[in-house]
């Protein structure tokens, strides 16, 4: 295994995560890590679709009720976009 926010390999077991995923620690750069990191959120391709949709008025409720986004992503993707 290899950390992937310094790229050294010496990585040492270091407990569990709260949902029982295998938590590393990288001896140099002394980060946590975990094998096979998915990152949390949405794709791109996913708020592109979202954004469309608001797009086609849409209301930030309607949104909430068809794709299952909270209001606030919405509305920071919204200010974001402008």
């Amino acid at each position: 295994m290899q950390c992937y926010h310094c790229g050294s390999e010496k990585v040492v077991k270091s407990g569990r995560t709260r949902n029982g995923k295998q938590r590393f620690q990288c001896r140099d750069c002394k980060r946590s890590l975990r094998e096979n990191f998915q990152g949390q959120g949405y794709s791109e391709a996913r708020k592109e679709e979202i954004l469309r949709a608001y797009s086609q008025r849409t209301s930030l409720r309607g949104l909430t009720r068809i794709f299952g986004v909270s209001r606030q992503s919405v509305s920071s993707w919204l200010k974001k976009s402008s």
